[in-house]
């Protein structure tokens, strides 16, 4: 059985993924979501408007805030914190967005969709597309041919797959590129006619009205303050927010042993349970909170992504870790220097197939590790 991730610091696969337990501690005779959904109170599904509200409000506060202090002549240490703080809360507001996205926000489609398009048209994302893939990335977790937001490269891989595994501090930025507007893995967000991620009439139009009304910030932006004061102003913290947005959701995704499944041994349970809750303030919980614990209680939101909304997480997250035990992994303790070192060793990390006794999975092992492993067992070989 994979054990709970315990520190942040970077260390060799674990041995339940050599084992060839595919289950990774969660047997199906053990745990349902059926069964983890009766042991939730029925007020941790309840979706409160006024709620909902405050957070989008309190982001929008301060994100207006640092646009109105920004200062034409600001000094090179203050605009580096200005731009810090309106990247996070960029990202904060993101995550407003992504619970309208998956309607968790209210109960009322028309309240999300209205929402969603303004958190998210600020800071160019279009919503309806965003909300579609992102529907498949919580359908099909950790099923290698269905997940996309984040492709599974094998060590094999070249190509832009090698760049996104060998520059882990340079494709973070390029985000909304790679993905949104490129369009790589599984099509373009912006482009109705993006044959990968839009299927039918109703998706196409819903493609061009987020598109739409990004173009309309974009431009609004422009127009108000010239193309020289919009980078400094906005690009500069929006590539921030890129970094966030991609970080945070691939450290959530991925680590040592976790493990992606082939087809035949993919099911809900198991690729959700393959998800980690990172605390990134270990010392007041405030960092996560103001990210609206996106960041420590994402285990429950994959297994409940369209029914508990983001602040009930952490009191479904206390309820539930007991039933989990094992298959829940948890990682403590991100301060900058662990932050910067665990982000390099998570995002150069290999799959490795592993056929075990029974049906084919992989396990992400860290490529530096993976190379020293194997000249050591070639040198134990060729001793013999």
């Amino acid at each position: 059985m994979v054990s709970a991730v315990k520190t942040a610091a970077p260390r060799a696969a674990t041995k339940a993924g050599a084992s060839g337990d595919v289950d990774a501690g969660v047997g199906k005779d053990k745990l349902t979501v059926g069964a983890l959904r009766k042991a939730l109170p029925p007020h941790i599904f309840e979706k409160n408007v006024a709620h909902s509200m405050w957070y989008l409000a309190t982001d929008l506060t301060v994100i207006f805030a640092c646009l109105r202090l920004y200062s034409d002549d600001i000094s090179w240490p203050m605009y580096v914190i200005y731009a810090n703080v309106l990247g996070l809360f960029m990202w904060c507001l993101f995550v407003v967005g992504h619970d309208c996205g998956h309607n968790t926000f209210s109960d009322s489609k028309a309240l999300n969709a209205v929402m969603g398009h303004l958190s998210h048209g600020f800071i160019l994302v279009p919503f309806w597309p965003w909300a579609k893939s992102h529907s498949t990335h919580h359908a099909y977790h950790q099923n290698k041919t269905k997940d996309k937001s984040h492709g599974w490269y094998d060590r094999e891989d070249e190509g832009i797959e090698k760049i996104m595994k060998d520059q882990p501090f340079f494709i973070p930025f390029l985000y909304f590129f790679v993905y949104l507007l490129a369009g790589f893995p599984d099509g373009s967000h912006f482009n109705p006619f993006s044959s990968r991620l839009f299927h039918t009439t109703k998706d196409m139009v819903q493609c061009a009205v987020s598109s739409f009304v990004c173009v309309g910030f974009f431009a609004s932006f422009v127009a108000y303050w010239g193309w020289e004061r919009f980078v400094w102003i906005y690009v500069v913290p929006w590539l921030i927010f890129n970094f966030w947005l991609y970080k945070v959701t691939y450290l959530q995704h991925h680590g040592d042993g976790t493990i992606v499944y082939s087809d035949e041994a993919w099911d809900y349970l198991r690729g959700g349970l393959q998800t980690i809750d990172r605390v990134y303030d270990t010392n007041t919980g405030a960092l996560d909170a103001v990210m609206h614990n996106i960041t420590n209680g994402h285990v429950v939101h994959h297994l409940f992504s369209t029914s508990i909304p983001h602040y009930n997480l952490m009191e479904a997250t206390e309820i539930l870790r007991p039933q989990l035990g094992a298959a829940y992994k948890l990682v403590r303790g991100f301060p900058l220097v662990e932050l910067i070192q665990h982000h390099w060793y998570s995002t150069r990390q290999w799959m490795i197939r592993r056929d075990g006794n029974g049906p084919t999975y992989w396990e992400f092992v860290n490529q530096d590790v993976y190379v020293k492993e194997m000249a050591a067992k070639k040198a134990s070989t060729a001793s013999k």
